[in-house]
């Protein structure tokens, strides 16, 4: 009876620390991706954090390169509308499918404006370790959303 209540337990243990996992990631999204306030980036990220992104030959590297990479994003699309579709996770690793409608207003990878609204797709695998997210992978769909504004 004592061995089956510490596997319960366990079993427990390991559900409640996956859904404080998506908790924090969620919060992460909310606060960093789409309100872009910084000031709780140290809230979700450990020291060393960054972002292994599949179409970047660099690893975006901390609070400032994030922060670049946003502004540069939400100043070619202001109206940037950028939503959690999916979030599965299992054991430290949670996987969010995003999907980021928005208008081209501004200058976007060499291309000017062109008014058209377009659909940036992309899933990240975020690492998180002792409540905070050490490390990401993204591979967001970067030829389909250029294709869409050509």
């Amino acid at each position: 009876m004592q061995v089956a209540a510490n596997k319960l337990f366990l079993k427990l243990q390991k559900i409640m620390s996956v859904e404080a996992n998506k908790e924090l990631v969620r919060g992460y999204v909310n606060a960093i991706l789409v309100n872009r306030d910084f000031s709780k980036f140290n809230d979700f990220t450990a020291p060393g954090f960054y972002i292994d992104r599949s179409a970047v030959p660099e690893a975006i590297k901390g609070e400032n390169a994030l922060h670049n990479q946003m502004d540069m994003l939400y100043g070619a699309f202001p109206d940037l509308d950028l939503k959690i579709v999916d979030m599965v996770a299992e054991g430290d690793k949670v996987v969010v499918r995003f999907a980021a409608p928005g208008t081209h207003q501004n200058t976007f990878a060499g291309i000017p404006a062109t008014g058209k609204t377009a659909t940036w797709k992309g899933i990240v695998m975020y690492h998180v370790v002792d409540g905070k997210i050490t490390e990401a992978w993204a591979n967001w769909d970067d030829w389909g959303l250029l294709e869409q504004l050509r």
